[in-house]
């Protein structure tokens, strides 16, 4: 029976599991020649046995287990060398899936492209390469492996060394053990429940060193998320049976202490007052710590138009008791900005822009923006006053835009002013809107008409996305209502809803699936009267390909 306890609280008795060898580890040096491990008499009677050839074969020649200290002062094969034929070949003679991590971590095999390595060391290396594959094994679940070695030694270079691995069966996880500890020492049974739960290496899996590091991370990082950030890992063991195959696992956690958010420190204000960063904050003084919490507040700063870059942080050692401080580092946008822009698109032509922005307008943080497009057949001009938000978390905004379109033979001129209020709350946004506009028809070879409309807007969008700038898993639902009466400034009766989803899928670390759903409908008698942007349009690159541009 074997166990493998962390080093800084082994129990006593306890035999730990042979760790992995890093596969980024620095290359050793070769081996030096044999002189501890095996007597010279000994070697030279291995070497004979191996090379002498006496039947015209080659002879079986199985070497113990044991690991050799290598020589320091031999050079590192990674240094230049002449491109020859290496001195020896290696057979690997193991399952598929096991071939990529002894051929990464087995000296025998690393070091057979160097060339001028004494025989000696040769055999060396695969005297060596029977333990130091029962330690990669070990830590992939094979506990009780067949590792035989031989050496064909032909009349001519190079010698061929043949290592044949047969696994065996993975040792499997047989119960799991996991305590956890409140803050007064006695174990938490509802926190330990909820943890095993989630246990990832459970009864029935293959015991693997990397996954039993990993859990227990997991396990660890579970408390340390929620309000406990004192939590610590207190003893953790894998009592391994090589007869038997099975593997207990014993885990105890002790969560530490609970704390409760303090103020905020809040340092790199320049230009903006400290309302700007306060009322971006989830967290009130006195709320139960929570590291989802902080992670979000500087999530929040690092996407305001305010800043540039903000680090938030709670130093436990900072705490007075059981309260906390949140420390805040920003770093803030420069208050005005000019851009440009050109292009040209197949849906509406050649394109240039001109974007201002002010940050702090009136000195007041009020952030002033307007822009100016002119394209082939769309051309626009707009200008936002938005306010920075209220202690409530409302952020509110005033508009004024006009625009002309001439697509598919329609020319259209809108006028429109607006005023909406937004909030969001965690990973739901709402905003509700209204909206004055008039505008202007004149079809191609027709009369032209003018209609108006007082809108009100509702918009609901809810985001279940792994990163707000780049998602790649995860969900977007967005949901709008809105319309305007004939009783209240407005040509025609109407309603508009509209729904839109989207889907992430991530197939691997740099490829990824989107579904993109959507559906609208307007409720009205007719087109006629309800304003352009009211209405769905189709046809274009970017939507049914073949058909100009909002043709349909």
């Amino acid at each position: 029976m074997h166990g493998k306890p962390d080093e800084s609280s082994r129990p006593e008795g306890a035999v730990p599991t042979p760790a992995v060898p890093s596969r980024r580890q620095a290359v050793s040096a070769p081996p030096a020649r044999p002189g501890a491990a095996w007597p010279k008499q000994a070697q030279a009677a291995l070497r004979a046995l191996a090379c002498a050839g006496l039947l015209g074969g080659s002879s079986l020649l199985v070497l113990p287990h044991t690991a050799v200290a290598a020589d320091a002062s031999a050079p590192s094969p990674g240094a230049a060398a002449p491109a020859q034929k290496p001195l020896y070949n290696v057979e690997l003679d193991a399952p598929k899936d096991l071939q990529t991590l002894l051929t990464a971590n087995l000296d025998l095999l690393r070091w057979r492209d160097f060339p001028g390595l004494p025989r000696d060391q040769i055999e060396r290396l695969a005297e060596e390469a029977p333990a130091q594959a029962q330690r990669l094994l070990a830590a992939e679940g094979y506990f009780s492996p067949q590792i035989r070695v031989r050496i064909d030694c032909p009349d001519a270079a190079p010698i061929t060394v043949v290592l044949s691995v047969t696994p065996g069966e993975p040792t499997l996880v047989q119960t799991v053990d996991l305590q956890v500890a409140g803050p007064d020492g006695k174990p938490d049974a509802a926190l330990s429940e909820r943890l095993s739960r989630t246990w990832a290496l459970k009864p029935g899996a293959v015991f693997r060193d990397a996954e039993w590091e990993a859990a227990k991370s997991k396990a660890l990082s579970a408390l340390l998320a929620g309000r406990w950030p004192a939590a610590r890992l207190v003893d953790s063991r894998a009592a391994i049976d090589p007869a038997t195959r099975q593997a207990r696992l014993e885990l105890r956690l002790d969560t530490g202490a609970p704390y409760v958010f303090g103020g905020l420190k809040i340092t790199g204000l320049q230009r903006y007052p400290a309302s700007i960063a306060e009322r971006l904050a989830p967290m009130r003084p006195g709320q139960p710590y929570s590291q989802s919490a902080l992670l979000d507040y500087q999530a929040a700063l690092q996407n305001s138009p305010y800043f540039r870059d903000a680090l938030v942080d709670a130093d436990l050692r900072q705490a007075q008791g059981d309260v906390v401080p949140v420390d805040v580092q920003v770093s803030e946008n420069r208050a005005q900005k000019l851009s440009f822009g050109v292009g040209v698109s197949s849906d509406t032509g050649q394109r240039v822009q001109a974007d201002w922005r002010d940050l702090d307008f009136l000195d007041r943080a009020w952030r002033l923006s307007s822009s100016i497009k002119l394209q082939t057949r769309e051309q626009s001009g707009s200008l936002r006053l938005a306010f920075p938000r209220t202690a409530l978390g409302y952020e509110d905004s005033l508009s004024l835009s006009q625009d002309r379109t001439d697509i598919s033979g329609l020319t259209t001129r809108n006028s429109s002013i607006g005023a909406q209020r937004a909030r969001t709350r965690r990973n739901i946004d709402t905003a509700l809107a209204v909206q004055y506009q008039a505008e202007s028809l004149q079809p191609l070879g027709a009369a032209s008409s003018a209609l108006h409309a007082l809108s009100l807007n509702y918009s609901w969008t809810r985001r279940d996305i792994n990163s707000v700038l780049y998602p790649s898993r995860g969900t977007l639902i967005n949901l709008q209502l809105g319309g305007a009466s004939k009783a209240l400034l407005s040509s025609a009766n109407f309603i508009r809803l509209y729904a839109r989803g989207l889907g992430y899928v991530p197939l691997d670390r740099s490829n990824q699936l989107i579904f993109r759903a959507e559906a609208g409908a307007v409720l009205a008698n007719g087109a006629s009267g309800v304003p352009q942007n009211f209405l769905f349009r189709a046809g274009g690159a970017n939507s049914v390909r073949g058909y100009a541009y909002q043709s349909l």
